[in-house]
């Protein structure tokens, strides 16, 4: 009898640690152009891809957290495929204007490539006669 408490006791501790999410909990806005219904069907599909994708992994996550963060990335990725928003922590954008700064002053420019010289089959019939 103990023996039994005691493998029912571990299956139940396991089975605790690693619960499945029940939703994302990341924020996604519908895309542009894009109704509620849409919005709403397209949620549905991707809650349920990603609950599959988690179920069905060869490699089980080792905690709450790991699943979580499992489940969202599929989930953000499913609903961005299908053209909704996800907004980006702004310390995770890139800085779209980049610094420039001159070459110190005795750094002369860089000589310009000449293009390559026409071959004779780009140049129009009249100059490719005149060459001949």
């Amino acid at each position: 009898m103990l023996q039994i408490l005691t493998i029912l006791m571990s299956v139940f501790l396991l089975n605790a640690c690693s619960t499945m999410p029940s939703g994302p909990s990341v924020l996604v806005l519908p895309g542009i152009g894009k109704n509620f219904d849409q919005f709403h069907n397209d949620d549905l599909t991707c809650r349920q891809l990603s609950h599959t994708q988690i179920t069905t992994s060869r490699q089980q996550p080792d905690s709450k957290e790991d699943a979580q963060q499992d489940y969202d990335i599929s989930y953000i990725q499913c609903m961005y495929g299908k053209g909704h928003r996800i907004p980006v922590p702004e310390e995770l954008m890139y800085n779209s204007r980049l610094e420039w700064f001159p070459p110190p002053p005795d750094m002369l420019a860089p000589p310009q490539a000449a293009g390559p010289e026409p071959s004779l089959n780009s140049l129009p019939a009249k100059a490719a006669k005149a060459r001949k």
